[in-house]
């Protein structure tokens, strides 16, 4: 009799899934793959990979556009051959319409293009007593346009010449120019190429740290489709239109003024009425909060709740309701030892726990459009090669099970 009660309660759980499927989940298969599975479990398949995504290489994060006609994901499958340490890209849910988004346009559709040569002489000005990225000598270096990207040794003091052929010309426009050591960045703004002939680009000094991660990573849609937001490996926010001029390089912040401090996560207003309106963590000193301003505002926006008195504490993640009434974020405890999802409320400005996990970790989750269930990342650790699993639970919690393993970054069309 007890078999017979369970199987009867798992049966209703899938057909309760089934009736409200009505969507399709994207997430990322390590670090390599963009798949798409159903809600009940099945239907899982891949939807975008490239031969150049390795693990430590990979697809980062990823987001359905609202209207779901397609996903954007950020990746660094082709971090030697951009400005950016990562780049966002978009495809279309039948795996057509793949288009680069953040420094466009896509390496592929450099042949329609005319071409031109850049000379550009590279100078270490790194002192010889002073240790710093720029010390070890040896880089890759890339100018926006080119086919490939190519090496050379540089120590503290030298200088070399580097001539780059065939590269695309995209208009009246300075093209950049990037050394790059690890996860390390120096650029200029480059040189406006010139179709069919050879351009000199200013001498290109190489000094200093220069900039970790600096690239695009976790895309987040505005409500209307028109453009993607995004951070850099230090978390401070920028977006770029949904169709980019090819060959420009957008800088535009989601925030005027001073950036608040470690805004890893935020989202965009899921409505008409909220399009506009940005909720956002800060991680201050004595208290880190979450706030909501309309975007291009100046922080401090209305401060909503704080989530830790721990300085400098990170959320794992932050999403609204998509009837606006509230939000989801996800949290560790102040021991570390575990992290759930809690809800905020707007019309009672409380907080109430969703998820109840002890020793485990609730990381990246999305929401059902409907608002009536969840998928969350669940890990047994915060280690960065934890085994991630996708679990997916009612709004309330309740009901979790198990929706895929070895998969991360969720989102539901």
């Amino acid at each position: 009799m007890k078999g017979a009660i369970l199987l009867v309660i798992a049966i209703c759980f899938v057909q309760n899934v089934h009736a409200q499927k009505g969507g399709t989940i994207a997430y990322v298969r390590d670090g390599v793959e963009v798949r798409l599975i159903d809600p009940d479990g099945t239907n899982d398949r891949r939807l975008w990979t490239h031969t150049d995504a390795k693990k430590p290489l990979g697809i980062d994060s990823l987001a359905w556009r609202p209207d779901g006609k397609e996903v954007a994901f950020s990746s660094r499958h082709a971090a030697a051959a951009s400005l950016y340490d990562a780049d966002l890209y978009v495809v279309r849910p039948d795996g057509s319409g793949f288009r680069k988004l953040t420094n466009a346009p896509d390496g592929a559709e450099f042949t329609r293009f005319p071409k031109g040569s850049v000379s550009v002489t590279f100078r270490n000005d790194q002192p010889f007593y002073k240790q710093s990225q720029a010390s070890a000598g040896v880089f890759i270096v890339y100018v926006a346009g080119a086919a490939e990207p190519q090496q050379i040794t540089l120590a503290p003091g030298a200088t070399k010449t580097v001539v780059f052929n065939q590269v695309a010309d995209f208009g009246n426009t300075a093209q950049a120019v990037v050394a790059i050591w690890g996860n390390y960045r120096w650029f200029t703004p480059g040189v406006d190429v010139r179709a069919g002939s050879t351009v000199k680009a200013p001498v290109f000094s190489i000094t200093g740290d220069g900039i970790e991660y600096f690239g695009a990573y976790r895309p987040v849609w505005r409500q209307d489709g028109s453009r993607v937001s995004f951070r850099n490996g230090v978390c401070t926010l920028n977006n770029v239109p949904v169709n980019p001029t090819p060959g420009e390089y957008v800088h535009n912040p989601l925030f005027s003024g001073k950036h608040p401090l470690g805004t890893c996560v935020w989202d965009w207003g899921p409505t008409a009425d909220t399009a506009n309106q940005l909720l956002y963590s800060e991680n201050a000193s004595g208290e880190s909060a979450i706030f909501r301003l309309a975007e291009g505002g100046k922080h401090p926006g209305e401060k909503l709740t704080p989530y830790s008195k721990i300085e400098y504490q990170l959320l794992f993640d932050v999403r609204w309701l998509p009837d606006a009434s509230g939000f989801l974020f996800s949290n560790q405890t102040l021991m570390r030892d575990s992290a759930n999802i809690f809800r905020y409320d707007f019309a009672t400005r409380k907080v109430t726990q969703v998820t109840n996990l002890q020793n485990e970790f609730t990381g990246a989750f999305t929401i059902s459009p409907d608002g009536q269930w969840i998928v969350f990342e669940r890990s047994k650790s915060l280690d960065d090669n934890r085994e991630i699993d996708l679990w997916i639970a009612r709004i309330n919690g309740g009901g979790p099970r198990l929706l895929v393993r070895n998969g991360f970054s969720p989102s539901w069309r």
